[in-house]
């Protein structure tokens, strides 16, 4: 079910966001925002393609903790738009399939707790990328749950602010991720999860410069081109030398 739903929301958000809009009742004012939350869902859907291919539970487990604090925040964003008076049946659905996903990875986490992990085996300069890109997912995780003020504050209408928080939220999924390999740092448990933000950063980057080139550069725009630049091409070095 989180492979289906992120490949099913994370392609047309990337791709068709203003014709996906349309299909799912919203006003797809800020196709930006639908794209970075395309982007983050995309990164799920390769990772645990990856995962569910016969990799071990070791290696899976960041991922799937993304997934529940992913699944969390977005039955927050739904509750918060049906407290304020917004019926949509599109966010009546992401919250069903948030309340089914986020039960089923809690009792996966629950049923395989306690695996240890292995020797920290990673560079210095790699925990420091992993500080700063734990730090950033956190920051656009959270932030956007206060959907107006922050898209005033980056230049945007705001005028979906339910795309805001669930895009807030897959990215929030990578700031839990990113603890969880910081008290890692086992190289066989952070693979998976860096090809997943090496996903995710690529096309945020991609994104961000079509924005810009688009005569759009908002701060939004300027700091996700600086910040998802610089994270794939740090992410691209550490999984091409395998995180030494």
């Amino acid at each position: 079910m989180p492979l289906a739903v992120a490949m099913a929301l994370g392609i047309p958000m990337y791709v068709i966001a203003r014709p996906f809009a349309r299909i799912v009742g919203l006003a797809g004012d800020d196709v930006f925002i639908y794209e970075l939350g395309g982007a983050a869902m995309l990164g799920y859907a390769v990772a645990l393609a990856i995962g569910v291919r016969g990799a071990r539970w070791s290696r899976l487990r960041f991922v799937v903790a993304a997934v529940y604090a992913f699944a969390v925040l977005a039955l927050l964003a739904g509750f918060l738009t049906f407290v304020s008076g917004v019926v949509n049946g599109f966010v009546a659905l992401v919250s069903v399939w948030a309340v089914a996903t986020g039960w089923m990875a809690s009792q996966v986490l629950v049923a395989r707790r306690g695996v240890v992990a292995g020797p920290r085996n990673t560079a210095r300069w790699v925990v420091a990328v992993l500080v700063l890109a734990t730090v950033s997912a956190a920051v656009f995780g959270l932030a956007p749950q206060a959907a107006g003020p922050f898209a005033a504050l980056m230049g945007y209408r705001g005028t979906d602010e339910y795309v805001y928080r669930l895009a807030g939220a897959a990215c929030f999924g990578y700031a839990v991720m990113g603890v969880m390999e910081l008290r890692s740092q086992h190289w066989d448990d952070m693979r998976l999860p860096t090809v997943m933000a090496l996903v995710f950063n690529g096309l945020a980057a991609v994104a961000a410069l079509s924005e810009i080139a688009a005569g759009r550069a908002t701060v939004l725009a300027l700091l996700v081109a600086l910040a998802a630049g610089f994270f794939a091409v740090a992410i691209a070095a550490i999984l091409a030398r395998s995180g030494r």
